[in-house]
């Protein structure tokens, strides 16, 4: 597959999801809401991929692995403390995600070219200057857009939804299967889809707690440095 045929697949399922939501869910609030769980369920299944190797390493040194629970739970309570005080911080981990998606359309596009693996980080600041400058221009058009709950909704599907989408693209291309995808991605959705329309009184803060945004940013970064640190590794 070329990196043309791989951005125009991505972008076609992109815009046809935009397109299918806005004919669904004409009231901009509402629709921006169902945007952000269905992406975000399907989120946590792209989270969980790299995950699942990291769990059988896990499983080999476990001294190692209970360093690493514990370093993960204290950081993400000094997290909550930090964006407590600090909101900004939230979005110093939405600029990292955003130029991890930038970042990971470029490498994936160089590993199409080249027909060969997706590589360590270049390790040439010049190289990153377009990923960082879509990621500045991401970010600030939220922020121009936050007052706006559609055109936020809208952004936040089309960028997201680009990354997770071209990733099933990618691996698809390289020989994963559909039914391993749908397997992987469709799980963390109906579950979100189950948490997301319970009447339950004992479920109801468990999906408040998952899909809150700060929450995601937070798992979501920890996946932006673990699969750095893996590229690197493989470098």
């Amino acid at each position: 597959m070329s990196p043309l045929a791989y951005r125009s697949l991505t972008a076609a399922g992109v815009a046809s999801f935009l397109v299918g939501s806005h004919l669904l869910v004409p009231d901009a609030a509402v629709r921006a809401h169902h945007q952000y769980l269905f992406v975000t369920a399907i989120g946590y299944g792209h989270l969980l991929g790299p995950a699942q190797g990291a769990w059988r390493s896990a499983c080999a040194a476990p001294g190692r692995a209970l360093f690493a629970a514990v370093t993960v739970v204290v950081g993400f309570v000094a997290y909550l403390e930090g964006v407590s005080r600090w909101p900004g911080l939230a979005f110093a981990l939405l600029a990292l995600s955003v130029w991890h998606f930038a970042e990971n359309d470029a490498a994936l596009a160089r590993a199409l070219r080249a027909r060969g693996p997706l590589g360590p980080l270049p390790g040439r600041p010049r190289v990153h200057a377009g990923p960082f400058g879509a990621a500045a221009c991401v970010v600030g058009a939220a922020l121009l857009a936050s007052p706006d709950p559609g055109w936020l909704g809208d952004l936040f599907a089309a960028t997201t939804g680009f990354h997770l989408l071209g990733w099933c693209v990618f691996l698809h291309a390289r020989g994963t299967g559909l039914r391993r995808l749908l397997l992987l991605h469709g799980t963390p959705l109906a579950l979100g889809v189950w948490l997301a329309t319970s009447s339950s009184e004992r479920l109801e803060p468990i999906g408040r707690w998952l899909f809150t945004p700060g929450v995601y940013l937070y798992w979501a970064s920890l996946h932006v440095l673990h699969t750095g640190w893996l590229r690197r590794a493989s470098a």
